[in-house]
């Protein structure tokens, strides 16, 4: 019987190799993108995926709380159960894409109220509706998804998504090399979306055989009511998220300019790639969590919030850090001085990459907790303070886009930074919030510490410049950076045992290979 840890350090490792190889082809995209596009398509790239967020928000939640119904019954072997669940899932989910692709065609006239500077490009409309499509076909396979969630094999999606997202990004610089044309980049968008989520529909399919027996299967009444009003909480949750994650774009192609957007997604792009290596890792680890919170004690719990709060804190301080310390002289070296960002929104960038991506922990363990009707609240003030903390600083104190972002900070700070882990701790643990609150803010002060340094170096240590002196200190930074917390934490609880489960996951691996 294989540990949990080994099923998560399984799926995290195929998860990251997936990320990397994502993230390096992504990386190399964008600059063809830029170097053939131009910056007023790559403004109308950031404008439009954050409109079809806000649209996807239709999605309710449902998915997570229909993953959250799925544990138990992954976890006891109840096939029927599971086949009512996905059987739910998959009709919430047809019916929900059917109806974001109405609401998103009938956006289509009004897509001149979200941009400020209408560009001169005659097939706009279609290449909104290409965007749309993509949002779209996902709905009518992702939700097999899930299963392999609850068995913890998320894996299996990290593979088949490394294969299409190789294949889709030669091809689109093949493309956009050969043509320059941006509609069929987004036609080779498209067609990889739906390949993806047919190959993961095909692998459940067969290795699944019981969803097909048991394929008219309906859930219980106590069951479905309890699904459907966590369904109803997380509509909330989903709604202060696109709030929070979507409206920057929008804000600022709307009062600032779409080429200061196009300025601003090359920095999100950085944040993009950094979300979805903090993204994969939760969904490694999610699986683990849920089949842990439905079988063991509140303190072994406790422990395990605790031991992932470390790790998550090692991880994203690292990426906040050497971002800050090191994107604009990457993107002066990379596409010139002229796409630069001003240093201090520079900082707020980082710092609101930092407060969002630390309360992974608490996101996943509210999700495996299924804390969703405790939670409301919380997401309506959110989204409140967010988009009126924006606006007051954009329009009467004419803040720009740093004002954008610091309403970003602000909702953050008075919501999110306190209320999760109190929901946690007292739904939960049932135990004060003391030692959370100095473990965070010790890890935030050795973040600052740690970043000022690095900063520092980056900054007033030069000698040859160019790509060659980038290169030296940026993995010297690493390095230190890394040695730093390591010598902090050494005799820590937490680095103890990560310490001790490396091992115990490297010994797995070496019984299996001999």
């Amino acid at each position: 019987m294989k540990s949990r840890a080994y099923y998560s350090a399984r799926n995290l490792v195929f998860a990251l190799t997936a990320q990397g190889l994502d993230s390096i082809l992504t990386f190399i995209a964008r600059t063809v993108f830029i170097y053939t596009l131009g910056e007023t398509y790559l403004g109308m790239n950031g404008l439009f995926s954050d409109i079809l967020t806000l649209l996807s928000l239709a999605e309710l939640g449902c998915g997570t709380a229909i993953i959250y119904a799925m544990y138990q019954p992954a976890a006891k072997g109840d096939e029927q159960k599971l086949a009512a669940l996905l059987n739910l899932y998959k009709k919430i989910y047809i019916t929900l894409g059917t109806g974001i692709s109405i609401a998103g065609l009938c956006l289509i006239p009004f897509l001149n109220f979200f941009i400020s500077d209408m560009p001169d490009i005659p097939e706009l409309p279609l290449i909104y509706i290409l965007y749309l499509l993509n949002t779209t076909c996902t709905y009518f396979f992702s939700y097999k998804k899930s299963i392999l969630m609850a068995y913890q094999i998320h894996h299996v999606v990290s593979k088949i998504t490394m294969i299409t997202v190789i294949s889709q990004n030669v091809l689109q610089m093949t493309i956009l090399f050969l043509t320059h044309n941006f509609l069929f980049y987004l036609v080779i968008q498209l067609l990889a979306t739906f390949f993806c989520n047919m190959a993961i529909s095909l692998y459940v399919d067969r290795h699944f055989v019981f969803l097909k027996e048991y394929n008219k299967e309906k859930l219980d009444k106590e069951s479905k009511a309890d699904i459907i009003k966590n369904i109803k909480a997380m509509f909330l949750d989903k709604l202060s998220s696109a709030v929070v994650t979507s409206t920057d774009n929008m804000l600022i192609s709307k009062f600032v300019s779409t080429i200061v957007l196009g300025y601003y997604s090359n920095y999100t792009l950085f944040v993009t790639i950094i979300r979805n290596i903090m993204l994969r890792v939760s969904d490694a680890l999610t699986g683990s969590v849920g089949n842990m919170v439905s079988s063991e004690n509140p303190k072994h719990a406790k422990k395990v919030f605790e031991d992932l709060l470390f790790m998550n804190f090692w991880v994203i301080a690292v990426f906040s850090i050497m971002l800050f310390s090191f994107i604009n002289p990457f993107i002066m070296l990379w596409i010139g001085e002229s796409y630069l960002l001003q240093l201090p929104i520079v900082f707020i960038i980082c710092l609101n990459m930092y407060m969002r991506y630390i309360r992974n922990t608490q996101l996943i363990f509210i999700d495996t907790y299924g804390l969703f009707q405790e939670i409301r609240i919380k997401c309506i003030s959110e989204a409140l303070i967010n988009l009126v903390a924006s606006l007051i600083l954009l329009i009467p104190l004419h803040m720009g886009v740093s004002g954008i972002l610091l309403g970003t900070f602000i909702s953050n700070i008075t919501t999110n930074f306190w209320f999760e882990p109190y929901i946690i701790y007292k739904k939960r643990f049932k135990e004060p919030l003391g030692g959370y609150f100095k473990k965070f803010f010790l890890y935030l002060g050795i973040t600052l510490g740690a970043g000022g340094c690095v900063f520092w170096f980056a900054e007033y240590v030069t000698f040859n410049g160019g790509w060659i002196e980038f290169a030296l200190k940026f993995f010297a930074c690493l390095i230190f950076l890394n040695g730093i917390f390591a010598g902090i934490f050494h005799r820590q609880d937490e680095y103890l045992y990560f310490k001790e489960k490396f091992a115990e996951v490297l010994e797995v691996h070496r019984q299996r290979r001999s």
